[in-house]
């Protein structure tokens, strides 16, 4: 807590006071989303959505999310059906046609990116956007290097990218890449990475990719029913060290303050993480400050602000995640 003057007649705010101490103590911690880390790592996930939509030939006359044009591509006619698991790879790929566009656009040279198409089959996305530069992350001011300086234990994020690391590594630390187990043959076939000696620290954080990460494809939470199933399997166990497919640290980490960047409040992956991990987890008397952003429509604004407060116990910050991270940084 800062020294009190006792002739300043400004209004002290004990809450942001508090919040303040919680983040510099390692008491908060953020869940990041697949939209602001591609954002932040690539430039913009509503152009990778959009592109996604031409490659499945979308053609109806609404808008899609990205759940809705798998959900497109997977049931149009085709001579075979597409499966779940040829769905997710063929997915990853389109995402490394993609960023090898804008390595290509951005100037990278003809041999690297030879290079890089050479190995494209054997490498996970993040792999193989490492090899064209990406992300760059030359900028101190860089929002993805602001999050990564700060001392966060558990960094939670719904990218299956490993460019949360990236930034962490570039801070100069040293984290753990963990993935959601959500299914059992999951537990059964991907290796953790927590070990009974292992306790995230602000030099060693966690950081724990919910829903799913690029080397494992099977592990991607991207169809409806992978969503459903996820929130079922989340949800049960809990508690149960034999049962439960979430481990305990995730679940302690998940009972502190929460900065929750990047969601929309009507997203499948919002929607099925607060009701599966982020609800059951909270200590509902003492949460503390929280902070989400949201997009910013006027018509809006005292529904959400309204409905956070009351039933999510989240305080709105309305601005984009370079801002938010700008302000996490000077307090």
């Amino acid at each position: 807590m800062p020294l009190i003057d006792e002739d300043d007649t400004r209004p002290i705010d004990p809450t942001a006071s508090s919040f303040r101490e919680r983040v510099r103590g390692g008491r908060v911690t953020p869940i990041v989303s697949d939209e602001v880390i591609f954002d932040l790592a690539l430039g913009s996930h509503a152009d990778l959505v959009q592109g996604f939509s031409r490659y499945v030939k979308y053609s109806l006359p609404a808008p899609a999310s990205l759940v809705g044009l798998v959900k497109f591509h997977k049931h149009r006619p085709r001579p075979r059906a597409l499966t779940d698991q040829a769905l997710k790879y063929d997915y990853l790929n389109y995402v490394k046609n993609h960023i090898y566009r804008l390595a290509k656009g951005a100037g990278v040279s003809a041999d690297l990116l030879g290079e890089a198409a050479a190995q494209m089959d054997d490498i996970p996305v993040s792999d193989f956007a490492s090899r064209l530069g990406l992300p760059a992350l030359n900028s101190p001011d860089d929002p993805l290097l602001i999050l990564a300086n700060l001392p966060f234990k558990v960094v939670f994020t719904t990218s299956p990218y490993t460019f949360a690391e990236d930034a962490l590594r570039r801070a100069g630390k040293q984290p753990r890449t963990e993935v959601c187990r959500w299914r059992k043959d999951l537990l059964d076939s991907i290796p953790t990475a927590i070990d009974d000696d292992y306790e995230p620290s602000a030099q060693a954080p966690l950081v724990y990719h919910l829903l799913g990460l690029d080397r494992y494809a099977d592990s991607l939470v991207l169809t409806e029913d992978d969503f459903l199933e996820y929130l079922v399997n989340v949800c049960q166990g809990q508690g149960n060290h034999a049962t439960d497919v979430v481990p305990a640290l995730v679940r302690k980490a998940l009972a502190d303050d929460l900065v929750v960047l990047g969601f929309s409040l009507d997203s499948w992956a919002f929607r099925v993480l607060y009701a599966g991990l982020v609800k059951p987890n909270a200590r509902q008397d003492e949460r503390g400050v929280c902070n989400i952003i949201l997009p910013d429509h006027p018509d809006e604004r005292a529904f959400l602000e309204d409905y956070m407060a009351r039933e999510a116990k989240f305080e709105v910050f309305w601005g984009d995640v370079r801002a938010y991270a700008e302000k996490l940084r000077n307090i």
